[in-house]
């Protein structure tokens, strides 16, 4: 794959100490400070667990959470959903998932290896590992391996809060949930199944997918609209905005959807 589809971050140890890595972020605070070797050291063995885990269960593919940042203020433990999936080449299990590049509002889809995954400043080294059902897997695979599939559902215009019903904006979670959405419509063997982003927000709403709804007072709002660029409301329905209801795709309210349409999924913390 080329294109916007950026394969691996190869970094070396060295480099990493010397450089750093936040050029590019999801479900984490921007950074210019490079890491430090406790939390790369942290970062491999949560890379270990994980592989450990993949090694055991050998799914065709899955979904990994990450704790990037402490949302617990809302009630929430995962910030950033990816891909899991081996390598069929290399035999080495790469993750692809969309990210946010620091400070601006753009994002690119990202395919790297798993330590990479946990190196970008966490909150806490732990991960959440769903595995679909093998039906559902099989429909997944063949769409994260497809390069054109991958970057149709892209939208590079990047907002941290992006309304699930918009195609306004994508953030990191909304785009795995509509490649999800994809999927399940491929499963479920529609005349025309899902094919862009507008149609994949349908099939969220005719399958009952409900976002996680935050509070955000006017304020708030406008704190984050003037100081980061990669947030914006503009997407949200007006009469949800301004009784400071904003609603957005998150790793909770995906599991919660995937333990509806896919009740032969697993779900598995990894600390």
């Amino acid at each position: 794959m080329h294109g916007t589809l950026l394969w691996g971050r190869a970094f070396i140890v060295a480099v990493l100490l010397s450089v750093g890595l936040h050029d590019a972020v999801a479900g984490t605070a921007c950074s210019d400070k490079p890491p430090q070797p406790e939390s790369i050291q942290q970062a491999f063995q949560a890379a270990y667990k994980l592989h450990q885990k993949l090694e055991a269960t050998q799914p065709q593919v899955g979904l990994v959470a990450r704790v990037g940042q402490d949302l617990s203020k809302y009630g929430l433990r995962y910030s950033h959903i990816a891909f899991v999936r081996k390598d069929a080449a290399s035999g080495q299990w790469r993750i692809v998932h969309l990210l946010n590049a620091c400070n601006s509002n753009q994002s690119a889809i990202w395919n790297e290896g798993l330590a990479n995954f946990f190196l970008d400043d966490l909150h806490a080294y732990e991960a959440m590992l769903i595995v679909p059902s093998p039906a559902l897997q099989a429909k997944l695979l063949a769409i994260v391996d497809s390069e054109s599939a991958v970057l149709n559902m892209h939208q590079p215009l990047y907002n941290m809060l992006a309304y699930p019903f918009s195609d306004k904006y994508q953030n990191s979670n909304q785009w795995a949930l509509e490649l999800l959405a994809q999927a399940l419509s491929q499963q479920a063997a529609m005349v025309t199944p899902v094919a862009n982003r507008k149609q994949a927000q349908q099939w969220l709403k005719l399958t009952n997918y409900e976002p996680t709804t935050l509070k955000l007072g006017a304020m708030t709002r406008l704190g984050a609209r003037v100081f980061k660029a990669n947030v914006a409301f503009d997407d949200h329905p007006n009469e949800r905005r301004f009784a400071d209801l904003i609603d957005t795709a998150t790793v909770e309210s995906m599991v919660v959807y995937a333990r509806k349409v896919d009740p032969g999924s697993s779900f598995e913390v990894i600390k």
